[in-house]
C-alpha cells in the first residue's frame, strides 16, 4: 500500500490540474429566478455544501478535499484463478472529465488487498466472517491517515503555490453490489443503503420518503464488540448488518457510509435490470422471430446488427447489453403475445426503464430532468406487472431495482452518475493491475507489479517534465480541454469529409441508376434557381429550372464523419461520433459482393434547435458530393460571382419522408415515418451539408411477423413504415425525446 495522505497531496498539489482545481462548492441555475437547480461535477451537489457548512462550525477556513475510494476484485489470469484486489483513490477537487480519462493519471491506486481464499477454515460461515474482517482491517490501515488530517486539517499546497489547510474527507465508496455489501456489513439480497424490509424492495414507495440506515444505532451496536459475543451479534441483528469487528469506516470523520454508496450504472443497469429485461423479453416471445427481427434492421453508425441473433449469446457483456437497449423496444412493439394479449402495458414497461437508463447518463442534471427521471421509474412500476400475468415472474423482489430509487437523491447530492462509475474502475484494472501482472514472472507477483507500476510512473513523470523543460505544451492542452460544457446537454457536432472525393467524376447517368438519386439534375436545377432567384414563385422557379446548364459529372464522397466539438470550439478529429454512408454496392478484394448504403438523417429545414424534432424532418442520403469551380461558372454564370461564393461546399441529395407528426405513438413514444410519395414518386432535395444533424436509426414496421425476403440492405426499400430510434445513442435521445 501506500501513504493515502501522498496520494491526496500528490493529486492536489499537480501543477497540471492547477488551473482546474475545484476549492468551494456551488450552486448552478438554468434560470435567472434560480428554480431550476442544475447538478453536473461533484461540487455543485449538496454533500459538498453540507460538509462544508459543518467542517466550518468546527475549524473555520478549512478547504474540503473530497475523496473517491473504489474496489473491485478482478481476474488477471484466464487459467489458474489469480486475482488482484486493488483500491483506487481520486479526489473530487478535480472536474469529471479530468478524473475519467486513464490519460490524465487523475485516479491513483493506493494499494492491493489480499486475495487468499482460507480454504483452511473448513467452516464456510467462519470462512466469510474472516475475509470480512480482513477486508475491513486492511482498509483501516489503509485510511488511518485520513482520520486525523480529516478532523483537524493539514496543510496543502495546490499546483499554483497556494496553500490551505485541507481536510481530506470519503465522500463516495464506488463498488459493484458485492462490493458494496461487504463494505456496509449488509446481509445479500437486502438494500445497502436503507433499511427497507425485502419485501419492499419492488415497490416504488411514491408515497414513503427513503429512511437510511440509522449510523448513530450502528455505532453502538458496534461498540458493544468486546462484550458479550452472542450480545453483540444480537445488537448487529437488530440494526440490520453483520457482526463486523471494526470496520473501517466507524471513525471516518465526518463520513456516514450508509450514504456514500454511490450509483453503480454499469452493474445495475447493464448487467442487471437490461439484463434481466432481455431475458424476459426472451420468455414473452419467441426466439426464432426476435432474432429475425434483429438480423433485418437497417445499419448505422450506432447500432450493432447482430446478423445471427441476440437468443444465442453467452456471457454477455455491459457493451453489448448497450447496443441491445438501441433497438429492443423498435424490435418488440408489435409482436403478439401468447394467447392475445395486449402487449401494451409490456412496450410501457420497457419504454419506461430505458427511459431512466439514458436519463440517468445525463451529463448535466436540471430540477426537470429528475422530475422525468421519476416519471419514467413510476411508469416501469406501473406496468410491470404484465410479467406477472405471463408468468414470467412471481415478484420483483430485487435489490438492483430498488437500488433506482435512490438516484434522485444521490445525483442531487454527489452530482451526476458519471462522477461515480465503476466504468472508470473497469478501464483502470486493465493498465493497474492486468498489465502488471502480465509483466512479471507470475511468482511473488505483487512485489514485483508494485516495482513495474512504480518505474512506470517515473517514466511518465520524467516525460512530463522534460516536455516542460521543453516548453511542448500542446499535448497537455489538449488533454485540458473539456469534451463539452458542463452544462450543455446535447453535444454540439461537426461534420467531415475526406481530404479527396471517393470518386472524382461520376457521371450524372450513374448517380441517377447506381446511386438511385432518380431525380438529380432536376434537383440540382431547382436549387440553383433559388439559390439565385430567390424572389420567383415555385411555377416561376420550376420554369427557370429548364434552363440550368449542369456539369456532367460530380465529384461525390460516401462518408460523413461527425466530430464532437468542446464549448471552447476545439474540435477533436479523433473520434468520430456519428458518420454516415451514402455508397453504392461492389465487390470486394475477394469478389464477394458487397450490399450498396445509403444511410438515413435528420436534416434541418431551417429552425430546428439544439434538441427536439420541431424544425426537422428525415430524409434518406443518395449521393453526398461537392461542385467544381468550373462547374459553378456553368451554373451560376461567370457574372455571379457573389451567389458563387455561397455555394455550400459539400451537397446531398436526400429523399424525403413524411414530416413528424405532432405527438409520438402512445405506448412505445417513438415517431412514425413513411416515404413521401407524390404521383407514385419520392419526394428529394438538394441541400446543404451543413443542414445535417445527424444520422437517424429507422426501425422496419415488421407487423406480427417479419417477412422474411426483408434484409438488413434492402428493409429501407422494401418496408414503408418505420419508426424513429431514439436510443441510437445520447445524443439522439436528448434530441429525438
Amino acid at each position: 500500500m501506500r501513504d493515502i495522505l501522498e496520494c491526496v497531496a500528490a493529486l492536489y498539489g499537480d501543477p497540471n490540474f492547477a488551473e482546474d482545481l475545484i476549492i468551494l462548492p456551488e450552486r448552478h441555475y438554468a434560470d435567472e429566478d434560480q428554480t431550476q437547480r442544475l447538478y453536473h461535477d461533484l461540487h455543485t451537489g449538496k454533500w459538498w455544501w453540507q460538509t462544508q457548512k459543518t467542517v466550518e462550525e468546527r475549524t473555520p477556513g478549512a478547504t474540503i478535499v473530497p475523496i473517491l475510494l473504489s474496489s473491485d476484485k478482478t481476474q488477471v489470469t484466464l487459467f489458474r484463478n489469480k486475482a488482484a484486489y486493488p483500491i483506487y483513490m481520486t479526489i473530487g477537487n478535480l472536474p469529471k472529465d479530468i478524473r475519467r480519462k486513464p490519460s490524465r493519471s487523475a485516479q491513483i491506486l493506493v494499494g492491493y488487498l489480499p486475495t487468499a481464499k482460507l480454504e483452511h477454515i473448513t467452516n464456510k460461515s467462519a470462512r466469510r466472517r474472516t475475509l470480512t474482517n480482513i477486508f475491513h482491517m486492511c482498509m483501516r490501515e489503509l485510511l488511518q491517515p485520513l482520520k486525523d488530517a480529516g478532523l483537524h486539517g493539514v496543510p496543502m499546497r495546490s499546483g499554483d503555490g497556494v496553500l490551505r489547510r485541507a481536510h481530506p474527507i470519503v465522500a463516495c465508496y464506488i463498488g459493484d453490489y458485492p462490493e458494496q455489501l461487504l463494505v456496509t456489513g449488509v446481509k445479500t439480497g437486502e438494500c445497502p443503503g436503507c433499511d427497507i424490509p425485502r419485501g419492499e424492495l419492488g415497490s416504488h414507495g411514491v408515497d414513503t420518503a427513503i429512511k437510511f440506515r440509522d449510523l448513530g444505532k450502528i455505532l453502538d451496536a458496534l461498540a458493544l464488540v468486546d462484550g458479550d459475543p452472542l450480545g453483540f451479534t444480537k445488537a448487529c441483528a437488530n440494526v440490520g448488518i453483520k457482526p463486523i469487528y471494526r470496520p473501517f469506516w466507524d471513525d471516518l470523520p465526518y463520513c456516514n457510509i450508509y450514504r456514500a454508496m454511490t450509483p453503480d450504472i454499469l452493474h445495475q443497469l447493464y448487467q442487471g435490470l437490461i439484463k434481466h429485461l432481455i431475458a424476459w423479453i426472451k420468455l414473452a416471445y419467441d426466439d426464432a422471430e426476435i432474432d429475425a427481427r434483429c438480423k433485418r434492421l437497417p445499419p448505422n453508425h450506432n447500432i450493432r446488427v447482430f446478423m445471427k441473433g441476440v437468443s444465442g449469446l453467452s456471457r454477455v457483456s455491459g457493451a453489448e447489453h448497450d447496443q441491445i437497449c438501441r433497438f429492443l423496444l423498435g424490435i418488440v412493439i408489435d409482436i403478439r403475445l401468447p394467447g392475445g394479449a395486449s402487449p401494451a402495458r409490456l412496450v410501457r414497461a420497457i419504454r419506461g426503464l430505458l427511459d431512466f437508463l439514458y436519463l440517468a447518463q445525463y451529463p448535466c442534471h436540471s430540477t426537470e430532468t429528475l422530475n422525468l427521471l421519476d416519471d419514467a421509474l413510476s411508469r416501469f412500476h406501473v406496468n410491470k406487472q404484465i410479467f406477472v400475468d405471463l408468468g414470467i415472474r412471481s415478484n420483483f423482489e430485487l435489490p438492483k431495482l430498488h437500488s433506482l430509487r435512490h438516484y434522485i437523491y444521490m445525483i442531487e447530492r454527489f452530482g451526476t452518475t458519471d462522477n461515480y462509475s465503476t466504468q472508470y474502475t473497469e478501464r483502470l484494472h486493465i493498465d493497474l493491475a492486468k498489465d502488471a501482472y502480465r509483466a512479471t514472472n507470475h511468482k511473488d507477483e505483487y512485489i514485483q507489479m508494485t516495482a513495474w507500476l512504480e518505474r512506470k510512473e517515473k517514466i511518465l513523470f520524467h516525460e512530463k517534465f522534460v516536455r516542460w523543460r521543453l516548453g511542448d505544451t500542446d499535448s497537455e492542452n489538449e488533454n485540458k480541454r473539456p469534451e463539452q460544457s458542463p452544462h450543455d446537454t446535447s453535444y454540439i457536432r461537426q461534420y467531415k469529409t475526406a481530404k479527396h472525393p471517393s470518386a472524382k467524376a461520376v457521371t450524372l447517368q450513374t448517380l441517377e441508376t447506381t446511386y438511385g438519386a432518380t431525380y438529380l439534375r432536376a434537383a440540382l436545377a431547382r436549387f440553383t434557381v433559388k439559390l439565385t432567384r430567390p424572389e420567383l414563385s415555385t411555377r416561376q422557379q420550376e420554369d427557370a429550372a429548364q434552363d440550368i446548364n449542369l456539369p456532367r459529372t460530380l465529384p461525390t464522397f460516401h462518408k460523413i464523419r461527425f466530430n464532437s466539438v468542446s464549448g471552447s470550439g476545439h474540435c477533436d478529429e479523433s473520434h468520430t461520433v456519428d458518420a454516415i454512408h451514402a455508397k453504392p454496392g461492389r465487390k470486394d478484394r475477394h469478389g464477394r459482393r458487397v450490399p450498396a448504403r445509403f444511410d438515413t438523417a435528420l436534416v434541418n429545414l431551417g429552425d430546428g434547435k439544439d434538441t427536439g424534432i420541431k424544425g426537422y424532418r428525415v430524409g434518406q442520403v443518395r449521393v453526398v458530393f461537392s461542385i467544381s469551380a468550373q462547374a459553378r461558372d456553368l451554373m451560376f454564370g461567370h457574372s455571379t460571382t457573389n451567389i458563387s461564393a455561397v455555394v455550400p461546399q459539400h451537397l446531398a441529395y436526400v429523399e424525403w419522408f413524411t414530416p413528424f407528426s405532432p405527438t409520438p405513438e402512445r405506448n412505445h413514444a417513438m415517431y412514425k415515418v413513411t416515404r413521401s410519395i407524390v404521383d407514385g414518386e419520392r419526394m428529394a432535395s438538394i441541400v446543404p451539408v451543413a443542414n445535417i444533424r445527424r444520422s437517424v436509426h429507422l426501425i422496419p414496421k415488421f407487423g406480427a411477423t417479419a417477412p422474411r425476403e426483408w434484409t438488413s440492405s434492402n428493409v429501407l426499400e422494401r418496408c414503408k413504415t418505420f419508426f424513429v430510434n431514439p436510443f441510437t445513442d445520447r445524443h439522439a435521445y436528448r434530441t429525438i425525446f
